[in-house]
């Protein structure tokens, strides 16, 4: 047994244990596992069968988060740089004493200017309380966010559409559809969905349900389709403003009855579409005017559609118009939340909608973009815009910059401009498992612990109408003074002064929390306390009620199953039984939690009722869908008068940082874990355009955009389109030689392609899967 500080666990960690539940943290499908652990490390990994979500399913990057948890590169001790610019090991007093003193220095310029950039790896989202408390506590609202160079567009969008909350998500119902549209993904390699092969081969199988996939490539999704629209890349706004034309045009492929009764404002997205020239769109996106009209007709007549959508159209131009049209499609027909269509899946998160939520929103000081709340009630910007953020000639510019759960220089947009920005920044800090490329350049790097040595949690969608938790405890111990990140933002809270020393009411009463009335007793004199105050709720708790629990930071565990208690009683009682049904809200929140702590493999607890998904999730009180938001009503103008971008000086379009079975997040740095037939990172090119630059396979070349460039090996796709080349994502990661330990580069860091400037105008999402670049041969 490995006794651990008291933040991490109440008990000893065990050093040698078999079959101990948890979960994969390489991508956000979170699959369940098994694992043995002998001496203080995991030796197996297997599937686990008892998962009630995943139940079994694996893909092969599991079988290898040994690398994750073990590597060259883990810190284990607090690390200042020096002037010389070495690091040296300090005590977490010093470390943190020291930076609270430097933080509330930048605070004396601007609230404002403290920014936190990260937060929630893939499967480790407990931070996320603590660390947004601890923001919010500081007076600022700069928070940015990996989910916002992908996503917030669709929580944007909602909530304009919906009033929709912004812990909710859209999504296709692949269990029910009769007819699958699936757009900017290949899920059968990248795990897009449920348990995504099964889901695949299941519907290629079902002779009932007709796949269409959109994709530039062939792909081994692709190759079990009915129907494969081969688009140019990029171009998916066009197609689909083609089909919600078509619909628009034949009043016979809409759902009159569906409009009339649950929607707002439908002629003024009408007369905007009557701008839409339909053989325009085709020659924009490369298809045949039947392609489209077809693919609109047959997704409007099929008994129940869905669309399917993912990355490869959330990072091109018309981003935002996207997620949009994809709604407009499902609304038109009548297919959006119904059983078979795209429908409304809640996390565990009980759906809130903010009093506020229509006032002005929180902008960056330097573009004007809005913050987006997604996955809570917290507004989010995209990490793209965080170098022009401290680099802006402003009062309230970021000066101090805490990043956590996050590498900005390898993994957000424009590695270039990030280190331009450094410069400029009187504090960064980094707190990380790993010493990486950006903790190379902090000020302090504080070391936290990885995903298998703390109690941990994911708060993505699992399933519907299912409401899934699994929280998982440690199964290694740490290494060194490694300490879980909701530690470190109490020690700062502490340290400046943000938070007072909880009362000692609470003490008191959290002695006496298993009494009968003791959880009641203890949250009513905490919130009384608290003054309203989020900060003080969570860190009194912390302070005060965690030292009882398993481990200090699963009080906003039980502050969730508080949350479910409260704001889903009947979907509680449906899966805890009739006899809970006279309980008090904390009577079933102390079960709630009971439960998840009993089941670390994960457990169901709430169930929502079928069968009316869209009106119990319309925040409208007139309960209709406004269909022309101001914004994408422009939108849509905008993109009828722009042609698809070009440069002769960069002809090909690059898919910037495609998933294969060999990429993972770059969590995974040490490179000795990919198996299979290399070069893993490559530039990926069509047989013609190989032939016009002279490349054969295993040549080196230059990939070049206005930004940067990047030397690689070539390799021949021969399911690529001309003109359309991609680079795997993943790497970048300088890794210590296993010859004489210096670092090496491994692959290409592809944000020294991308610029901070090619990104949504709404959103500020970069434009990843668009890039425009040059590829020349080296010989």
């Amino acid at each position: 047994m490995s006794a651990v500080h008291p933040s991490i666990a109440r008990s000893p960690v065990p050093d040698t244990a078999e079959n101990l539940p948890t979960v994969c943290v390489l991508c956000s499908h979170n699959c369940g596992l098994r694992v043995d652990v002998e001496d203080g490390r995991i030796t197996e990994v297997r599937a686990d069968e008892s998962n009630p979500i995943t139940q079994g399913y694996l893909c092969n990057k599991a079988f290898q988060i040994t690398h994750y948890v073990e590597h060259a590169q883990r810190l284990e001790y607090p690390m200042r740089r020096s002037d010389d610019g070495s690091f040296e090991r300090i005590s977490w007093k010093t470390a943190i004493s020291e930076i609270a003193e430097k933080l509330l220095a930048a605070r004396e310029h601007s609230r404002q200017a403290i920014a936190l950039t990260g937060v929630g790896g893939q499967a480790n989202h407990m931070d996320g309380p603590f660390a947004l408390s601890f923001l919010g506590a500081a007076g600022s609202k700069r928070w940015f966010n990996a989910l916002a160079q992908e996503k917030t567009q669709h929580f944007l969008i909602d909530h304009w559409l919906f009033d929709l909350s912004p812990s909710v998500w859209f999504h296709a119902d692949l269990d029910q559809c009769t007819y699958l549209l699936t757009m900017g993904t290949n899920p059968r390699v990248s795990n897009r969905g449920h348990n995504s092969n099964e889901t695949f081969k299941r519907i290629v199988e079902d002779e009932n349900v007709t796949l269409v996939v959109v994709d530039p490539r062939e792909t081994e999704t692709t190759r079990g389709a009915d129907t494969h629209l081969r688009v140019k890349p990029g171009t998916d706004a066009y197609l689909l403003l083609g089909m919600v034309a078509t619909l628009v045009e034949n009043e016979g492929l809409v759902d009159a009855g569906f409009l009339q009764s649950k929607t707002k404002d439908f002629e003024i997205l009408r007369k905007a579409l009557a701008a839409v020239d339909i053989d325009e769109m085709s020659r924009h996106c490369g298809l045949t005017r039947e392609e489209i009209v077809g693919t609109a007709r047959d997704y409007a007549q099929a008994e129940r559609g869905a669309i399917m959508f993912d990355l490869a159209v959330e990072q091109i131009p018309f981003l935002a118009l996207i997620s949009y049209l994809i709604r407009v499609l499902s609304i038109l027909t009548g297919n959006v939340g119904q059983p078979g269509g795209n429908t409304f899946i809640e996390t565990a998160a009980p759906p809130e909608l903010s009093p506020k939520r229509f006032e002005e929103p929180v902008r960056t000081v330097a573009s004007g973009i809005r913050g987006i709340s997604a996955m809570g009630g917290a507004p989010m910007f995209s990490p793209t815009l965080v170098p022009e953020e401290i680099l802006v000639d402003h009062p309230d510019r970021i000066r101090a910059l805490i990043v956590e759960g996050a590498n900005p220089v390898l993994s957000f947009s424009d590695a270039n401009a990030w280190k331009q920005a450094r410069e400029r920044l009187d504090l960064l800090v980094v707190i990380e498992p790993t010493m990486t490329e950006t903790a190379e350049l902090a000020d302090y790097v504080l070391p936290t612990t990885c995903g298998y040595e703390s109690w941990q949690v994911a708060g993505f969608p699992k399933r519907s109408p299912q409401i899934d938790v699994q929280v998982r405890p440690p199964v290694v111990a740490p290494r060194g003074e490694a300490l879980p990140e909701p530690e470190i933002y109490a020690l700062l809270a502490e340290a400046m002064g943000l938070v007072p020393e909880p009362p000692a009411k609470l003490f008191e009463l959290a002695e006496d929390f298993d009494e009968p009335g003791g959880v009641a007793a203890y949250f009513a004199e905490l919130q009384s306390a608290a003054g309203g105050s989020q900060a003080n709720v969570l860190f009194w708790a912390y302070r005060s009620l965690g030292p009882k629990l398993q481990a200090p930071s699963l009080v906003a565990v039980f502050a969730q199953a508080i949350s479910n208690a409260f704001g889903r009683r009947e979907a509680v009682l449906r899966v805890l039984g009739s006899e809970w049904q006279e309980a008090n809200p904390f009577e079933l929140a102390a079960e709630i939690y009971r439960r998840i702590l009993a089941h670390p493999e994960g457990v169901e607890i709430a169930r929502l009722e079928e069968g009316h998904n869209l009106e119990d999730h319309m925040g409208y009180e007139d309960g209709r869908i406004r269909m022309a938001p101001e914004t994408m009503i422009a939108e849509i103008g905008r993109a009828i008068e722009t042609e698809p971008a070009t440069d002769p000086d960069y002809p090909l379009v690059l898919s910037n940082g495609l998933r294969t079975r060999w990429t993972a997040n770059t969590i995974q740095r040490n490179p000795v874990w990919r198996k299979g037939r290399g070069p893993h990172c490559a530039l990926n090119l069509s047989v013609a355009d190989a032939e016009a630059l002279g490349v054969g396979t295993g040549d080196r070349v230059r990939v070049s955009t206005r930004r940067g460039s990047v030397l690689l090996p070539a390799a021949i796709d021969k399911k690529l389109r001309e003109g359309h080349v991609w680079i795997p994502n993943g790497f970048g990661a300088r890794y210590p030689s296993g010859e004489n330990g210096e670092l090496e580069l491994q692959g290409a860091n592809l944000n020294e392609l991308s610029d901070a400037t090619d990104r949504c105008p709404i959103t500020g999402t970069p434009h990843h899967k668009y890039t425009l670049c040059r590829v020349e041969r080296v010989a």
